[in-house]
C-alpha cells in the first residue's frame, strides 16, 4: 500500500492507493473517534486536538472539550514543532495552562496524532499493518531543517520507521494532476508557471511550479519556496472572537474566550460557504455560579466576516506593498510567534518580489482557509490587478484531503515510477558560518538550493581542524532565495539580512569528536559533509581525513532561537588578550603544574576581564567551564581547591542547559558526581557542592 498522511495544523488524514490495483485509485481512511461523550462516529479528517483529562481524547471531540476546558487542551502542535523560541522535546503543552500542569512536548503531542491514525489503519487493515507500508508524510515547504528532523522524531515516537517526507504545496500540486490527468494535458503548456497559494489553519506557504512541455512530454520544477508563516484560518477565528467580545461588552474568562472561538470558527465558515445566512447568534455561558443565569447572548453578521476576511487577510494592496512587522500585534500573546500583519495578500506580494521577475499564469489553491470561493476569488482579483491578466484558477477538490490525496499519488509514483513527478530538490541553500569577530558574516556554501534527494556532497576546506574530545560547533545559516551560489561559494551576510528573517539562523550545531586518548587534546584534520537523506532531512557531519571516522553534527534545540547575534557576539566584549589571560589563571591554579592559591583566583578573574563575574557573557563562562572540566582532578589538591572550583565551575556551568555544547559538559560533570566529593568532610566543600548541583 502507498501512503500519504497528512499532519495538519487543524485537521489531519490519510488517503491510500493499492499499487497492485490497475485502477490506481486513491482512497481515504474513514478515522474513527469520539465526537461526543461515549459516542464514536469515523470521520475523513481527524481534527488535530489533543485532550489531557482523565480520559485522553483525540480528534473531534477533545476539540469541543477544549472550548470547555481549553486549560487540559493541546492544538497548533504543528505550529510549535516549528517554533524555534521553545524547547521542542521540553514538555510546555498545553500552553494555556500553569507551568506545573503542562504534560506533552510538542514532539510527543504530534506523535500522538500519528498514533491515532495509524492505530485506525491496523484496525481496518490488520493483514498491512502501517508500519509496514511506504509512507508519504507532509510538511510545510517553508519548514526549516529542525522542524522536519522533529516531524520524523514524532513519526517514529508513534511506530512509524519507513517513511518520506513531502512539503505540502507539492503534495497538493500531486493531488491536482491525479484527479486532472487527462484535462492536463490541454491546460498546461511549455514555460508556464503555476502559484502554489496554500493557507491552512495556522500556516501559510507559497510556492512556485513551472511547467517544461515538449509534445506530450510534461515536466515540473519547483523554483521557488516562501518564508514560513504562521498565519491562517485561526488567525481568522481568534480576530472574529475579539470582535464578538467587544460587541459583548466586557471582558471574558479563558474558558469563555475558548468556546467563544469554536462558535465564532463555525460561524465563520458557515456564512462565507452560503450567502444566504446574513447572520448567526453567538452565545456565550457564564462563569462559575451563574452559568446559566449569565449567559451572554450577541450576533456576528456575514457583512462582518466578510469585512474581516477580505479586508483584513486579502485587502485590495499593490505589488509593492509589504507586510508592516508591528510588534505589537495583538497575536503575539497567543505563545506562538505568528506574523505580525495578517494580509495573506502583502505577504504573497513579498514572496512574488523575492522570486523575480515571474508572473504567475495559474494559481492553485490549497488549504482549509479557501474552502470559500469567494476567498478564492478575492486573490484571484488582486492578482489580476497586479498584472493586467486574471490567472487561470486550477481547481482542487476536498481541500481538506487534498495533500493526503496528493501525498499517496507521490508515495506511489516514486516507488513504483509511474506518474509524474516535480522536481526542486533542496528548497534552501545551506551555509557554515567560518568567520568570528565583528564586521559580516562570513560562510562558505554547504549544500546549494536544488541539491537533489540521494546527493552526498563533500566540502575539504584547507587547514579545517577540529579539536577532539571537546565539545566542537558550527553556525549554520539557509536562504530561499540564493540560487547561484555552488558547494564551496565563500558568501558575507549582514546582521540586518539575519535579523530581517532574509537569511535564516539556524540552531547550533554540535558535536563532540572522540579521537585519541579521552582526557587528551590533539587537532583533527576533516573534511566536512552534507546529505540530503531518502527520508528527506539533510545529514551533516564531518570526515577524518587520518582515519575511518565519522562524526554527525546534531542540532542543538535544548532552548531558544539560535540567533546569529547571540552565538556570535557576547553581551560584552572582551578582548582575546584578556580570555586568554584569565584561561591561564585558571589553569596555574588548577592544572598539574599549577601553584597559584585558589582563593585568589576569582578576584584575579575579575581584574583580567574587567567585569564582575554575574556580568561574564555567555561564551566566556563556557569556555571557562570547559578548561574547569578539563582540570577537574586539580580539585584533589586541596579543600580549599575543591570548594573554588565547585564555586566557579557551577558559575561557569549554570543552568546546565542553553548553550551550544550543554549536553556533553552535563555528561562530563555527571562523572564528577559519581566519583562524589574528594573533602566532603569540610563544610565549605559539602555546602559548594550542594550549590554546584542546584545550579
Amino acid at each position: 500500500m502507498k501512503i500519504g498522511i497528512d499532519l495538519g495544523t487543524t485537521n489531519s488524514a490519510l488517503a491510500w492507493m493499492d499499487s497492485s490495483d490497475d485502477d490506481r485509485t486513491i482512497s481515504v481512511l474513514e478515522i474513527p473517534q469520539f465526537v461526543a461523550q461515549g459516542r464514536q462516529e469515523s470521520l475523513r479528517t481527524l481534527p488535530s486536538f489533543l485532550y489531557l483529562g482523565d480520559q485522553i481524547y483525540v480528534g473531534a471531540y477533545a476539540r469541543e472539550k477544549g472550548a470547555l476546558t481549553p486549560t487540559r487542551t493541546v492544538h497548533s502542535a504543528k505550529s510549535w514543532l516549528s517554533n524555534s523560541d521553545v524547547d521542542r522535546r521540553a514538555k510546555i503543552l498545553p500552553w494555556d495552562t500553569q507551568e506545573s500542569a503542562r504534560e506533552l512536548s510538542p514532539v510527543e503531542v504530534s506523535a500522538k496524532f500519528i498514533e491515532h491514525i495509524r492505530n485506525a489503519w491496523d484496525a481496518a487493515n490488520p493483514a498491512n499493518p502501517l508500519a509496514g507500508q511506504d509512507i508519504v508524510l507532509t510538511v510545510p515547504a517553508s519548514f526549516d531543517e529542525e522542524a522536519r528532523e522533529l516531524t520524523v522524531e514524532a513519526a517514529r515516537l508513534a511506530g512509524l520507521e519507513n517513511l518520506t517526507l513531502l512539503e505540502e504545496p507539492a503534495a497538493a500540486f500531486y493531488s491536482w494532476i491525479a484527479n486532472h490527468l487527462a484535462e492536463s494535458q490541454k491546460t498546461l503548456f511549455d514555460g508556464q508557471t503555476v502559484l502554489i497559494c496554500d493557507v491552512g489553519g495556522g500556516t501559510s506557504d507559497f510556492t512556485l511550479i513551472k511547467v517544461s512541455r515538449k509534445g506530450d512530454l510534461v515536466e515540473f520544477t519547483r523554483t521557488a519556496v516562501g518564508k514560513h508563516l504562521l498565519l491562517g484560518g485561526d488567525n481568522l477565528d481568534l480576530t472574529m472572537a475579539w470582535l464578538v467580545e467587544a460587541k459583548i461588552g466586557q471582558p471574558l474568562s479563558l474558558r469563555q474566550r475558548a468556546a467563544l472561538r469554536r462558535q465564532c470558527a463555525s460561524a465563520k465558515e458557515r456564512m462565507l460557504n452560503n450567502p444566504a445566512i446574513e447572520k448567526v447568534e453567538i452565545t456565550v455561558l457564564g462563569a462559575g455560579s451563574s452559568m446559566i443565569g449569565g449567559t451572554l447572548r450577541t450576533e456576528i453578521t456575514r457583512a462582518e466576516a466578510l469585512e474581516l476576511a477580505l479586508d483584513g487577510f486579502l485587502p485590495l494592496c499593490a505589488l509593492t506593498d509589504r507586510p508592516s512587522d508591528d510588534k505589537r500585534s495583538i497575536f503575539r500573546e497567543l505563545g506562538l510567534p505568528y506574523v505580525s500583519d495578517p494580509a495573506v495578500t502583502k505577504h504573497l506580494a513579498a514572496f512574488l518580489a523575492g522570486a523575480g521577475d515571474v508572473k504567475p499564469d495559474a494559481i492553485l489553491f490549497n488549504g482549509g482557509f479557501f474552502i470559500p470561493e469567494i476567498l478564492r476569488q478575492r486573490v484571484a482579483d488582486v492578482m489580476e490587478s497586479w498584472y493586467g491578466k486574471r490567472p487561470v484558477i486550477f481547481e482542487n477538490r476536498d481541500l481538506d484531503l487534498a495533500v493526503a490525496v496528493g501525498a499517496a499519488y507521490y508515495a506511489n509514483a516514486k516507488t513504483t515510477g509511474t506518474g509524474v513527478l516535480v522536481r526542486g530538490g533542496l528548497p534552501r541553500a545551506y551555509f557554515i558560518g567560518i568567520g568570528e569577530g565583528t564586521g559580516p558574516l562570513k560562510t562558505v556554501c554547504l549544500a546549494p538550493r536544488g541539491t537533489e534527494e540521494g546527493s552526498s556532497l563533500e566540502l575539504d576546506m584547507e587547514g579545517l581542524q577540529l579539536v577532539a574530545n571537546k565539545p566542537v560547533s558550527f553556525r549554520l545559516y539557509s536562504s530561499l532565495t540564493r540560487t547561484e551560489d555552488q558547494l564551496g561559494s565563500l558568501v558575507e551576510f549582514s546582521e540586518a539580512e539575519v535579523e530581517s528573517g532574509e537569511i535564516h539562523a539556524h540552531a547550533p550545531l554540535n558535536a563532540l569528536i572522540r579521537f585519541g586518548k579521552p582526557q587528551g587534546e590533539r587537532f583533527v584534520p576533516v573534511k566536512l559533509g552534507a546529505k540530503l537523506t531518502a527520508v528527506g532531512t539533510l545529514e551533516i557531519y564531518c570526515d577524518s581525513k587520518v582515519s575511518d571516522n565519522r562524526w554527525r553534527l546534531q542540532f542543538e534545540l535544548r532552548k531558544a532561537k539560535a540567533k546569529a547575534a547571540a552565538t556570535r557576539r557576547p553581551a560584552a566584549v572582551i578582548s582575546d588578550e584578556a580570555r586568554a589571560a584569565a584561561l591561564q589563571q585558571l589553569e596555574a591554579v588548577f592544572a598539574p603544574s599549577g601553584t597559584a592559591a585558589p582563593e585568589e583566583l576569582p578576584a584575579c578573574l575579575e581584574q583580567t576581564l574587567g567585569l564582575g563575574r554575574l556580568s561574564w557573557p555567555s561564551d566566556l563562562i563556557r569556555a571557562m567551564a570547559d578548561k574547569f572540566l578539563e582540570h577537574a582532578e586539580g580539585r584533589r589538591k586541596s579543600a580549599q581547591h575543591e570548594a573554588r572550583w565547585l564555586n566557579l565551575c557551577g558559575l561557569c556551568l549554570r543552568p546546565g542547559f542553553g548553550y551550544p555544547g550543554d549536553d556533553l559538559r552535563i555528561e562530563q560533570a555527571r562523572r564528577i558526581y559519581a566519583a562524589g566529593m574528594v573533602f566532603g568532610n569540610q563544610v565549605q566543600v559539602e555546602s559548594e557542592w550542594y550549590i554546584f548541583w542546584g545550579r
